[in-house]
């Protein structure tokens, strides 16, 4: 296996594992509770289509999409994986999150590993595809 295989799966693996420890753990804490962070994604579709912090959920199939590209082309994979990134980061940017059906708003009041992990997730697929593609890219040079 050449060097940019191997650098390819650990990126992905990195990436996967820091993705599905976030699933374990609580993501943020309004004035009432915590959110389950596999609940949050499971159902983060539906606060999508509500706008708001709910908007930040795009970046799940975002990075989905990046990691899939990956093999395939590292620019498109580094788009992705950037957007992935500054959607999950947009989740700062909003003070409350619907907190039900009803379509009752909470305020956030912190944010837990979950939330952290799942930005680090983002973030580690933007740092190691970068790195790939200016590998890549210099080699095509050289």
């Amino acid at each position: 296996m050449d060097e940019n295989r191997k650098l390819e799966k650990a990126v992905i693996m990195i990436s996967g594992i820091l993705f599905l420890s976030s699933l374990t753990q609580k993501s943020y804490c309004t004035t009432s509770q915590c959110g389950d962070s596999v609940m949050v994604f499971l159902l983060g579709w539906f606060a999508m289509l509500t706008g708001g912090a709910g908007i930040s959920w795009i970046a799940n199939p975002l990075l989905f999409a990046s990691w899939a590209m990956l093999k395939r082309n590292n620019k498109i994979s580094v788009f992705l994986s950037l957007l992935a990134t500054l959607f999950a980061i947009s989740f700062l940017l909003f003070d409350s999150i619907l907190a039900n059906e009803a379509g009752d708003y909470q305020q956030v009041i912190s944010y837990k590993s979950g939330y952290w992990l799942w930005v680090c997730s983002c973030m580690s697929m933007l740092v190691g595809v970068s790195i790939l593609f200016i590998k890549n890219k210099d080699a095509r040079v050289s």
